[in-house]
Protein backbone atom coordinates (compact mmCIF):
# COMPACT_ATOMS: atom_id res chain seq x y z
CA UNK A 1 0.00 0.00 0.00
CA UNK A 2 1.40 3.39 -0.81
CA UNK A 3 1.35 6.69 1.32
CA UNK A 4 0.92 8.72 -1.37
CA UNK A 5 -1.91 10.62 -2.47
CA UNK A 6 -2.98 9.96 -6.43
CA UNK A 7 -1.94 12.98 -8.25
CA UNK A 8 -3.73 13.56 -11.58
CA UNK A 9 -4.55 10.33 -12.54
CA UNK A 10 -7.88 9.07 -14.42
CA UNK A 11 -10.90 8.78 -11.58
CA UNK A 12 -14.19 9.69 -11.91
CA UNK A 13 -14.79 13.42 -11.10
CA UNK A 14 -17.78 13.83 -12.06
CA UNK A 15 -19.67 13.01 -8.55
CA UNK A 16 -16.89 12.39 -5.90
CA UNK A 17 -19.26 10.69 -3.38
CA UNK A 18 -18.58 10.62 -0.06
CA UNK A 19 -15.17 13.38 0.05
CA UNK A 20 -15.19 16.46 0.97
CA UNK A 21 -12.98 18.28 -1.84
CA UNK A 22 -10.92 21.35 -0.84
CA UNK A 23 -9.33 23.98 -3.64
CA UNK A 24 -5.93 24.69 -2.77
CA UNK A 25 -3.30 27.65 -4.14
CA UNK A 26 0.07 26.37 -4.47
CA UNK A 27 2.16 23.57 -4.09
CA UNK A 28 3.18 24.40 -0.25
CA UNK A 29 -0.81 24.22 0.48
CA UNK A 30 -1.35 21.08 -0.90
CA UNK A 31 2.26 19.52 1.22
CA UNK A 32 0.67 20.84 4.27
CA UNK A 33 -2.77 19.40 3.75
CA UNK A 34 -1.26 16.04 2.81
CA UNK A 35 0.58 16.94 6.25
CA UNK A 36 -2.64 17.67 8.44
CA UNK A 37 -4.45 14.85 6.73
CA UNK A 38 -1.89 12.17 7.76
CA UNK A 39 -1.84 13.54 11.11
CA UNK A 40 -5.62 13.12 11.49
CA UNK A 41 -5.07 9.24 10.45
CA UNK A 42 -6.10 9.61 6.81
CA UNK A 43 -5.09 7.02 4.72
CA UNK A 44 -3.15 9.54 1.90
CA UNK A 45 -3.24 6.38 -0.51
CA UNK A 46 -6.89 7.36 -1.10
CA UNK A 47 -6.47 10.80 -1.37
CA UNK A 48 -6.83 12.44 -5.20
CA UNK A 49 -4.60 15.82 -5.88
CA UNK A 50 -5.55 17.62 -9.24
CA UNK A 51 -3.26 20.39 -10.76
CA UNK A 52 -3.26 22.82 -13.31
CA UNK A 53 -4.48 22.25 -17.13
CA UNK A 54 -3.54 18.62 -16.65
CA UNK A 55 -6.11 18.39 -13.71
CA UNK A 56 -8.47 20.28 -15.57
CA UNK A 57 -8.81 18.19 -18.32
CA UNK A 58 -9.45 15.19 -15.67
CA UNK A 59 -11.94 17.03 -14.03
CA UNK A 60 -13.55 17.32 -17.41
CA UNK A 61 -15.92 20.24 -16.66
CA UNK A 62 -18.21 20.12 -19.66
CA UNK A 63 -18.03 16.39 -19.69
CA UNK A 64 -16.90 16.00 -23.25
CA UNK A 65 -13.82 13.79 -22.99
CA UNK A 66 -15.78 10.93 -21.36
CA UNK A 67 -18.49 10.08 -23.57
CA UNK A 68 -22.55 10.64 -23.34
CA UNK A 69 -22.84 9.82 -19.72
CA UNK A 70 -20.56 12.41 -18.31
CA UNK A 71 -22.19 14.90 -20.36
CA UNK A 72 -25.70 14.29 -19.48
CA UNK A 73 -24.51 14.28 -16.40
CA UNK A 74 -22.93 17.72 -16.28
CA UNK A 75 -26.04 19.13 -18.19
CA UNK A 76 -27.61 17.79 -14.95
CA UNK A 77 -25.40 19.31 -12.31
CA UNK A 78 -25.55 22.55 -14.96
CA UNK A 79 -29.00 23.04 -13.44
CA UNK A 80 -28.07 21.89 -9.50
CA UNK A 81 -26.28 23.82 -6.76
CA UNK A 82 -23.07 21.94 -7.92
CA UNK A 83 -22.54 24.15 -11.12
CA UNK A 84 -20.84 26.68 -9.04
CA UNK A 85 -18.83 24.25 -6.90
CA UNK A 86 -17.60 22.80 -10.45
CA UNK A 87 -16.89 26.36 -11.95
CA UNK A 88 -14.96 27.24 -9.22
CA UNK A 89 -12.63 24.10 -9.09
CA UNK A 90 -12.28 24.35 -13.06
CA UNK A 91 -11.27 27.94 -13.14
CA UNK A 92 -8.93 27.09 -9.66
CA UNK A 93 -6.99 24.39 -12.01
CA UNK A 94 -7.10 26.23 -15.03
CA UNK A 95 -5.20 29.18 -12.69
CA UNK A 96 -2.76 26.41 -11.70
CA UNK A 97 -4.23 25.73 -8.26
CA UNK A 98 -5.21 22.24 -6.83
CA UNK A 99 -8.33 20.63 -6.38
CA UNK A 100 -7.89 17.97 -3.42
CA UNK A 101 -10.21 14.92 -2.59
CA UNK A 102 -10.31 13.39 0.46
CA UNK A 103 -12.90 10.48 1.20
CA UNK A 104 -14.32 10.90 4.83
CA UNK A 105 -17.87 9.64 6.47
CA UNK A 106 -19.25 10.83 9.54
CA UNK A 107 -20.16 14.07 11.03
CA UNK A 108 -17.19 14.40 13.04
CA UNK A 109 -14.81 13.24 10.86
CA UNK A 110 -15.71 15.91 8.06
CA UNK A 111 -15.15 18.18 10.72
CA UNK A 112 -11.90 17.64 11.55
CA UNK A 113 -10.56 16.88 8.01
CA UNK A 114 -12.21 19.85 7.14
CA UNK A 115 -10.51 21.98 10.10
CA UNK A 116 -7.13 20.55 8.71
CA UNK A 117 -7.65 21.93 5.00
CA UNK A 118 -8.40 25.46 6.04
CA UNK A 119 -5.64 25.50 8.63
CA UNK A 120 -3.27 24.46 5.35
CA UNK A 121 -5.13 27.22 3.25
CA UNK A 122 -7.97 24.90 1.71
CA UNK A 123 -10.68 26.78 0.83
CA UNK A 124 -14.11 26.73 -1.17
CA UNK A 125 -14.32 23.15 0.81
CA UNK A 126 -17.64 21.31 -0.59
CA UNK A 127 -18.57 17.59 1.12
CA UNK A 128 -20.42 15.39 -1.94
CA UNK A 129 -23.08 13.07 -0.27
CA UNK A 130 -24.93 10.32 -1.78
CA UNK A 131 -27.90 13.04 -3.22
CA UNK A 132 -26.41 16.40 -1.53
CA UNK A 133 -23.85 18.86 -1.80
CA UNK A 134 -22.66 20.77 1.79
CA UNK A 135 -20.72 23.65 1.73
CA UNK A 136 -20.51 24.70 4.93
CA UNK A 137 -17.11 25.21 4.90
CA UNK A 138 -16.80 27.83 2.52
Amino acid sequence: MSDQPHRNEPMSYRYPMQRLVAVLDDDAAVDGALQQLGRTGIDLSTVHVLSGREGAALLDRRGEGHGLRARLLRLLQWTSAENDTLDVHDQALRDGGHVLYVPVRGEDRKEQVAEGLRAAGGHHLVYFGRFTTEKRWI
